[in-house]
């Protein structure tokens, strides 16, 4: 047992240590797509805004502070503050041009056509100015227009072909994410507490068997067995049985095992799922980001060096399956050895690892190997017979019989999903006693979310017996007639509680019967037989 137990606790820190590397690798594919989905946002905002500042700069509609105005009826409100303001101008300039005029004319002796001809002078010139102010900006307004135009259209082509798509892929990834990690963590914690459950198992058994080995309750107390009802029994007090402690440790093993199988397989899908989608994922992140620099990049022609660079490393990045599911593994075993490093010195400042467990025990110095319970030393005899109460209006009921070492008679009630008869196979009845082993799969994380764990809560409900009888406390009564398969079976029980103030000890009574006379006395004899 000391390499299993060992070992058990490897493979689960190692399938642990592995799980939580993925983890993180998944989160990081989510962190890597919400980041990529986030830069083109951040793109689409910042064109759309430099296309409302380059439109503001063509149509003349910035605020004294340079902001561009956007709204039409501050828009409006600017325009007639600017015309209001050039007129008054344009008005004082017509009146300075016409007192001009008229001191020309005093001093000129021809007629009125002087004065006309400078009035006619002085137009022409403003016009002559606003066309060379018009010269000097026509260019500059015009190219803010197409700007404006450009940075418009790929603003409005992120919105429409890359952030869609970029979104969908973020929220499909988000939601298989969150489906495995459910049902990885489910499996982890299945098995984590699988494992407790055999821990908890050995230290009931060891426990048990050391106290079984000396004093009061020792084996050696238990194994007298029955005694006749004329002699009286001899009474043991707080009676426990080795082998229930044993069978459940054995028991315990064997349902480990059977998680183990299944949840390895279900693991092995959820990693082999993983990669899959990681390699769907980035084959299309990187068909998006193509697209989206492409785009940019005739938008930002006159910065080659600066996007050249990256679109070529972008491009020329190995895609196939095969590279991708290298790199996907480099990086777990990567994370997986500085997640192991940080334990490593978390538990070195103070942290508690695990116990010494059989750390130092020889294998030859007992046999750790694990067969059926039935099988056990500690056993004496089991058998499929029927058991009915002391009450009139009781019936007889199938049950697995177990006569152990100790002289304990253990009752194990059938479950109703199972039919069983007097005298079937004790090992087949046994095995029926296991509860299934259910591990969560995509279907169950679908309909009830994050699924309860079913291992701590009452594995062995059918491995713990429905009756124990103390043997050396009962005695036995048998009408040896012909036909007559049943006898009685008395156990003096010591009182608990309450009714202890009044009575040391009651009586329980009940019935057994097996298939024929034969086996009756047969069992008779096994009950009180020295052990």
């Amino acid at each position: 047992m000391k390499p299993n137990a060992v070992q058990r606790k490897q493979k689960l820190a190692s399938s642990s240590l592995y799980w939580r590397s993925f983890r993180d690798l998944l989160n990081a594919s989510v962190e890597e797509t919400e980041r990529a989905e986030s830069i083109v946002k951040g793109q689409a905002v910042a064109n759309e805004a430099y296309a409302v500042a380059m439109a503001a700069a063509y149509e003349d509609t910035f605020d004294d502070d340079g902001k561009p105005v956007t709204d039409p009826k501050k828009k409006k409100k600017l325009f007639e503050t600017r015309m209001k303001k050039r007129a008054a101008v344009s008005t004082k300039m017509l009146s300075l041009s016409e007192a001009a005029g008229a001191i020309m004319s005093s001093r000129q002796t021809t007629d009125g056509t002087s004065n006309a001809g400078a009035a006619l002078s002085d137009l022409s010139s403003i016009e002559q100015a606003s066309e060379r102010r018009g010269s000097l900006l026509a260019s500059v307004i015009e190219s803010h227009s197409i700007l404006a135009d450009r940075y418009d259209e790929h603003s409005t082509f992120l919105r429409e072909e890359i952030i869609p798509p970029l979104f969908q892929l973020c929220e499909n990834l988000i939601v298989e994410v969150e489906t495995i990690e459910k049902l990885g963590d489910a499996i982890i914690d299945e098995l984590t507490a699988a494992e407790k459950e055999v821990a908890d198992a050995w230290e009931d058994y060891y426990l048990t068997a050391v106290k079984s080995l000396g004093g009061e309750g020792s084996s050696a107390s238990h194994r007298k067995g029955a005694s006749s009802t004329k002699d009286g029994p001899a009474l043991v007090e707080n009676s426990k049985d080795v082998w229930i402690a044993e069978m459940h440790y054995r028991m315990s093993v064997a349902f480990l095992s059977a998680c183990w199988e299944k949840c390895s397989s279900e693991l092995s899908k959820l990693f082999s799922s993983m990669k899959e989608i990681e390699c769907t994922r980035r084959f299309r992140l990187r068909e998006i980001l193509l697209t989206f620099l492409e785009r940019q990049e005739r938008l930002w022609l006159g910065l080659p060096s600066v996007l050249t660079p990256v679109l070529k490393g972008l491009t020329d990045k190995p895609m196939d399956r095969s590279s991708i599911e290298n790199d996907v593994q480099s990086s777990i075993r990567l994370r997986a050895q500085n997640l192991q490093r940080e334990d490593v010195e978390r538990k070195s400042k103070g942290g508690h690892g695990p116990g010494p467990g059989l750390a130092g025990v020889d294998p030859g110095d007992g046999n750790f190997e694990l067969t059926s319970p039935l099988m056990s030393d500690l056993l004496f005899k089991a058998k499929v017979i029927e058991k009915k109460g002391h009450g009139m209006m009781t019936s007889w009921k199938t049950t697995l019989a177990v006569v152990t070492a100790d002289s304990f008679l253990h009752l194990f009630d059938m479950p109703t999903t199972v039919k069983f008869h007097s005298g079937s196979a004790p090992e087949v009845a046994f095995h029926a006693l296991l509860p299934p082993v259910i591990v969560p799969t995509k279907e169950t994380i679908a309909k009830h979310g994050y699924p309860k764990i079913s291992v701590p809560k009452a594995w062995c409900q059918n491995l713990t017996p429905t009756e124990s009888i103390v043997l050396p406390n009962s005695t036995i009564s048998f009408q040896d007639e012909k036909g007559n398969s049943a006898f009685e079976i008395t156990e003096t029980v010591f009182n608990s509680g309450t009714a202890r103030k009044f009575f040391t000890t009651s009586t329980k009574k009940m019935y057994l019967r097996t298939v024929t006379r034969e086996e009756t006395i047969d069992w008779i004899a096994a009950l009180k037989a020295h052990k």
